[in-house]
This record gives C-alpha cells, sequence and structure tokens, in this order.
C-alpha cells in the first residue's frame, strides 16, 4: 500500500515540484495547501482512514506558519510522519521544529532524490 502524503507550501512551483517527486515514485498525494490554516481545515474534514502517512510543511507561509500548523498536525494526525522543508535551516529554527513535533528536516534548495530518502526513512 502506497504512503499517503499531504504538501503543504505556499509556493505552486515548490508544490507541484513535491507533487512530481512524490507521484513519480508511487507514493499518493491526498491533498495540497497553500498555508497552514487552508491545511489545518483540510485535515480536520478528513475521516482518520483518509488522514496523510506523510505530510511536507514549509516554515513561512501566510495565514500559520510552520511551527503552528506542525502542532496543529500533531493534534489531528498523531501518527503522521512531517517532513518540514525550508530555506531558513538555523540551528534556532530546525530546534524549535523539532519540539513542535517535527520527524525530519530538508533544507531548500534541495535535490529529489533528498526528499525520497526522508520519506524512505519511515516505515
Amino acid at each position: 500500500m502506497s504512503k499517503k502524503i499531504f504538501i503543504i507550501d505556499d509556493a505552486d512551483f515548490m508544490v507541484d515540484m513535491l507533487r512530481m517527486i512524490m507521484c513519480g515514485a508511487g507514493y499518493e498525494v491526498v491533498g495540497v495547501a497553500f498555508d497552514g490554516k487552508q491545511a489545518i481545515e483540510y485535515m480536520e474534514a478528513l475521516s482518520s482512514s483518509d488522514l496523510p502517512d506523510i505530510v511536507t510543511v514549509d516554515m513561512h507561509m501566510p495565514k500559520m506558519d510552520g511551527i503552528e500548523t506542525i502542532r496543529n498536525i500533531r493534534t489531528l494526525a498523531p501518527a503522521a510522519k512531517i517532513i518540514l522543508i525550508s530555506s531558513n535551516a538555523t540551528l534556532p529554527v530546525v530546534m524549535k521544529a523539532k519540539n513542535a513535533g517535527v520527524d525530519a528536516f530538508i533544507a531548500k534548495p534541495f535535490e529529489p532524490q533528498a526528499v525520497l530518502d526522508a520519506i524512505a526513512k519511515f516505515k
């Protein structure tokens, strides 16, 4: 069974690129959102069996930043693995994300294989 993935990023090109990487590797993209608020509203409407296995989250987005989004996802989908994908790879940001419940961090710009490697670590 393919892993279900939800992509959250405010940049259209990043959503499109992540979707191509995931679908090309055989993963199912079950949803996308362009800000944290939209993502949480979407996930609240899902049944528990439709919740994603993996969520990618950008750090800087309108309406709700990545840290607040991660905290909300942890409540809605506690079993989901969360990958923060951000150009802000400073130690304080990474530590704040870890404390919020992120499972992996990928710095932008990234190679497609880095995303696939991060997902592969989640059994």
